[in-house]
């Protein structure tokens, strides 16, 4: 479970320590479930295995090269 989702139920929950156990729970619960269907679709279909890992290397491409060529911040400012 991501720290955003524990952030997004504590918000909803307020003062209120019952919901907040009750919405960690459910959302625990949640994950595992999406996490076990995504699981058997990939074993299942190896593609979308090869999809995911391409759009994870396209975007980690593309942040590295804006961090490069950012003219404010990029590194190519040290050099320029």
């Amino acid at each position: 479970m991501s720290l955003d989702n524990v952030l997004a139920v504590a918000g909803a929950a307020r003062d209120h320590p019952g919901i907040l156990i009750v919405g960690l729970v459910f959302a625990v619960l949640l994950m595992g479930v999406a996490a076990n269907v995504i699981a058997r679709y990939i074993e299942r279909y190896r593609w979308i295995g090869y999809v995911g890992l391409l759009v994870i290397v396209y975007v980690a491409v593309k942040m590295i090269y804006d961090g490069w060529v950012h003219p404010e911040v990029g590194l190519g400012q040290l050099f320029a």
